[in-house]
């Protein structure tokens, strides 16, 4: 009998209660999970982060406290417990959710405490994506939540990018906050970036001219290099489509004592394919190099040195394929030439002070050359940008305030004639300041004042403010102006391949007004099961925008002015992420309302009002394994003329195995074969001087890639 008893004393039934808590934010976490030590014996937190966990036994045992997005914690106890009292436990989040330090504002803050909404592709996605597409970030950038890729060349496949529907010109792409890419190299950007020594990509969607001044009315993005790792790392990658296209990129990285660096290197080319049998190449005959050395150097523990240099050089040949083919006669005599060159130095400088400010200056020196030639006409230029800026970031408790002095100029030089030639010199002044105002409140005032020699100064306040209502539902609202100066490249002037640009003359900037509201909710639904939800508005007024006249682009003749009325963008964007295991569903949603307020309110061209984009993806990390389906689906557009275009579906389709050092990628893009030329016919007039219909849907149908990556170090 008292062998019996001592049985069912060591193995008593006892309760254990306990709430889960936000080290941070003392927020209860409903549904985090109780689970006791190699046993089956666990429950649930309800939604006030309550849990109850019955037949426990008698002794020394431990319980393992989990939650989605934070860091699982281990604590034993004696039972029966003296104390019945609820435990509170506090989680600390995991690193990997929530320590993403965002580079566009400045002030190297996380992403959770700045009231601007800046999405993030992370180097997970940029990686993944760098697999697929080796060569460039045009695909990287076309999948994202609101920005479109437009194809701007019938047949040398240049493109340019929207964001919230807004012509590529209002939008700026950076480089670790260099202006390295705009003007006359707009329309080749995209197709000359290898996305191999991205860290991540940061997007702000709505004016951001605060820090980054003019061109910035749509937004920025801005490309984060990595960099070197404590350990070498070297990759090399080898890519081949279906469509006769190859690219090897490398990276390599490495840090010996106060020196690092980090090297990107890649050779592109792709043979001419005439996809829809029309006699013009839907995909171009190119060749490409491209080389981006960065160079760290920490002079001490306080003062930090980086000197880069990026090139691209790049020749890239479409038109007819009797000519391509060598072949061209009296009747088939078109094409269309791009002969690049580009040749960035950069140089940053950070003094880290004993109290946590910093001073940083940054110049850079950029040139790209471009030699356009078609069978009828040519267009050469020089296009150098010249950057410096000295800026000081202040840190305390409650504040990240960075204030500044930045020059910019770009000069652009036509090498044949001096027509388009123009020369803007631009000096700015701007304060931001990051104010958590309460535990739940931030507010982001910033103010800009720039001053153009030849337009004279532009005035541009911005507020930014952030609300936490629990640690899982948060909302944002920004407002602020924004300015454009005049330049003859546009994607008009893209598509009518520069033969009758006209000289710009009595033309005033371009300034905008915009608003985005955001409210973003994210919780666990069931044990495994997570939901990250955002649902966006945003509205941006353009005034005196600067376009083609209509009538005379008609007739292939680029003529600037300023229209008497407004641009306006308005629409949302609902986002959607479901987490289960291994599996995640993506929902992108995007209503636009693009309009001409200067004619009749008709809808602004090539602008989808409705977009979908919906990606399954399987991963186990494990076993080494990826795998995603995409569906896009894009609503009807208008071309210049008013004509109201098909809508379409996109399916897409990649699976990736890891054998060791050794990555497998297969991937296939538009398998449903959607090309415009299914749908109408795209080419009329002179075969010898063609006129190409504007582009609002792929033109090289199936593509299928395989490629092999090697991470030797």
């Amino acid at each position: 009998m008292l062998f019996l008893m001592q049985a069912v004393i060591a193995f008593g039934q006892n309760r254990f209660r306990a709430v889960l808590k936000d080290e941070d934010t003392k927020e209860p976490l409903m549904y985090g999970n109780v689970k006791l030590e190699d046993s089956d014996i666990g429950a649930a937190a309800d939604t006030t982060g309550l849990v109850i966990i019955n037949n426990i036994p008698n002794g020394k045992q431990t319980l393992v406290f989990s939650y989605v997005g934070y860091r699982k914690k281990d604590k034993s106890f004696v039972f029966p417990l003296k104390n019945t009292d609820p435990v509170v436990v506090y989680l600390e989040k995991s690193e990997t959710l929530s320590e993403v330090v965002v580079y566009s504002m400045r002030t190297g803050n996380h992403i959770k405490e700045i009231p601007t909404r800046i999405e993030v592709l992370g180097h997970e996605e940029v990686v993944e994506e760098s697999g697929i597409n080796p060569g460039s970030i045009s695909k990287l950038l076309g999948e994202t939540s609101g920005i479109f890729v437009q194809r701007t060349s019938a047949v040398s496949g240049n493109v340019s990018f929207r964001i919230q529907g807004l012509p590529g010109k209002y939008t700026q792409l950076l480089q670790d906050g260099f202006p390295m890419y705009s003007g006359f190299s707009s329309g080749l950007s995209l197709l000359q970036i290898p996305p191999l020594n991205l860290q991540q990509v940061e997007i702000v969607k709505g004016s951001a001219s605060t820090l980054y001044g003019g061109d910035a009315v749509a937004g920025i993005v801005n490309l984060i290099t990595r960099k070197p790792a404590i350990k070498p790392q070297f990759t090399v990658m080898i890519n081949q489509t279906t469509l006769q296209g190859n690219d090897i990129s490398s990276y390599f990285s490495d840090r010996n004592g106060k020196f690092g660096v980090t090297i990107v290197a890649s050779l592109n080319s792709h043979r001419a394919k005439d996809v829809s049998k029309n006699g013009f190449s839907d995909v171009p005959q190119y060749h490409r190099a491209v080389i981006n050395p960065i160079i760290y150097y920490d002079i001490n523990k306080n003062n930090h040195l980086e000197v880069g240099l990026s090139t691209t050089f790049e020749n890239r040949l479409g038109g007819d394929m009797m000519v391509l083919n060598d072949k061209p006669d009296s009747l088939r005599s078109f094409y269309e030439q791009n002969k690049t060159r580009r040749i960035n130095g950069r140089v940053l400088y950070e003094l880290s002070m004993p109290s946590g400010n910093l001073l940083t200056f940054k110049t850079s020196i950029g040139s790209f050359e471009r030699k356009f030639k078609t069978n009828v006409n040519t267009f050469n230029g020089v296009q150098n940008n010249y950057f410096s800026e000295l800026s000081y970031l202040i840190k305390s408790k409650k504040h990240s305030w960075v204030s500044g002095l930045n020059y910019y100029g770009d000069v652009f030089n036509e090498l044949d004639t001096s027509l388009l030639s123009y020369n803007h010199q631009t000096i700015g002044l701007f304060t931001q300041d990051e104010w958590k105002v309460a535990g739940k409140l931030f507010f982001e005032p910033g103010l800009r004042y720039d001053y153009n020699f030849e337009y004279g100064g532009f005035f541009l306040p911005r507020l930014a403010l952030m609300y936490h209502f629990t640690n899982r539902i948060f909302v944002r609202l920004s407002g602020g102006l924004g300015y454009k100066l005049p330049t003859p490249f546009t994607d008009d002037a893209e598509r009518t391949r520069y033969q009758h640009v006209l000289p710009l003359t009595n033309l005033s900037p371009e300034q905008s007004a915009g608003v985005n509201l955001d409210f973003n909710f994210k919780t666990p639904l069931f044990d495994d099961l997570f939901l990250s939800f955002s649902q966006s508005f945003f509205i941006t007024e353009i005034r005196n925008p600067v376009i083609a006249n209509p009538d005379l682009l008609q007739q292939q003749i680029v003529s600037y002015e300023n229209a008497r009325g407004n641009i306006s963008s308005r629409g949302l964007n609902t986002n959607m992420r479901l987490s289960l295991d291994e599996l995640v569903l993506y929902v992108d949603y995007t209503f636009l309302n693009a309009l001409k307020r200067y004619d009749d309110n008709k809808p602004l061209e090539l602008t989808p009002k409705n977009r979908l984009t919906t990606t399954l993806a399987y991963e186990d990390e494990e076993e080494g394994i990826k795998a995603g389906l995409e569906a896009f689906y894009f609503g009807h557009q208008f071309t210049d003329d008013g004509s109201k275009t098909p809508d379409y579906w996109m399916l897409g389709a990649s699976v990736q195995k890891r054998f060791g050092h050794i990555t497998l990628v297969l991937n296939v893009e538009n398998i449903l074969n959607v090309r415009q030329t299914k749908f109408e016919n795209i080419v009329t007039g002179n075969l010898n001087n063609p006129v190409f219909k504007e582009l609002y849907a792929p033109l090289d149908g199936i593509v299928a890639n395989a490629v092999l990556k090697f991470d030797l170090w």
